[in-house]
């Protein structure tokens, strides 16, 4: 499988899973893109683009604050366009253009917008070309800003991976052999890790001649209810979600147990208490 097929396969996974994502994940990822769009300051009459809208959450937030101009958003998921979509209409916002389109090759004319955001959407693999479309879309000075993880996983989501490579299943399906191949050339790649490397982030930037790069840092607390919730929140991925799916019943059981104890310290009255550190990188063209 080529970087170009393991990508359509994530897309199929966010595609399939977008529903579930919109109701469980986005609620907790609100506050980071909120931090975005104020790092990004849109304003009245700019031309905007969101890369990897998923479901519309950053799109949704920023685009009234550009009206009347038009606010674009792409995406390769065709269900999470729908969603989102479905997003802006229910909450009456007009100036939304929802574009189904690969992040690494944007299909607009040159210098069109004042500025560009994506929150935690910029992809793994290729995202130099990313850059190279971001830079030539933006006007001269355009701001560009996305956020990304920290290179170290919070707590609560090793242990999480940690029990889910002991206990998956060794005879997967079809399907889930496929993801897996997927997500290992998507993982693999030392662009991956490099893009949660903010040196190794504004390197690639400069290269595409954007100036000003600055690594911006904020954490966000959050709290899962217990265990479950934990695996509810992460099997909102369609990858994850097929795994633990998949999982024997003896080892679900035991992949539950084990997980619930690992978080026992870090668990308070009020739920698993976790700590996600995101990196806001802020360049102009």
């Amino acid at each position: 499988m080529n970087v170009n097929e393991a990508t359509l396969v994530y897309a199929d996974e966010y595609s399939r899973m977008a529903e579930t994502y919109d109701r469980v994940v986005v609620p907790r990822f609100e506050p980071i893109a909120k931090t975005l769009v104020e790092l990004l300051a849109p304003q009245s009459g700019e031309m905007v683009l969101d890369v990897s809208t998923g479901t519309g959450l950053l799109a949704c937030l920023m685009a009234p604050l550009t009206a009347p101009a038009q606010f674009v958003a792409i995406d390769l998921a065709d269900e999470a366009i729908r969603v989102a979509s479905y997003r802006a209409g229910t909450a009456g916002i007009r100036n939304i253009r929802f574009e189904m389109m690969d992040a690494r090759n944007i299909v607009y004319r040159s210098h069109l917008f004042d500025a560009v955001g994506s929150n935690l959407g910029i992809p793994n693999v290729g995202y130099d070309r990313t850059f190279h479309e971001v830079h030539r879309l933006l006007k001269a000075g355009g701001r560009f800003v996305f956020s990304e993880w920290d290179a170290k996983l919070p707590p609560s989501e090793a242990a999480f991976y940690e029990l889910l490579e002991k206990h998956k299943t060794s005879a997967p399906s079809q399907t889930l052999a496929q993801v897996r191949e997927a997500v290992s050339v998507n993982r693999s790649a030392s662009e991956a890790k490099d893009l949660r490397n903010p040196a190794a982030v504004a390197k690639k930037l400069a290269a595409e001649e954007f100036v000003q790069v600055d690594d911006v840092v904020r954490t966000f607390p959050v709290r899962f209810a217990d265990a479950q919730d934990l695996i509810t929140f992460l099997t909102a991925w369609g990858w994850d979600e097929l795994e633990v799916s998949e999982m024997p019943l003896d080892h679900r059981a035991a992949f539950e147990a084990e997980l619930t104890e690992r978080l026992r310290p870090r668990t308070a009255p009020s739920g698993i208490e976790d700590l996600w550190t995101i990196h806001y990188t802020v360049a102009r063209a």
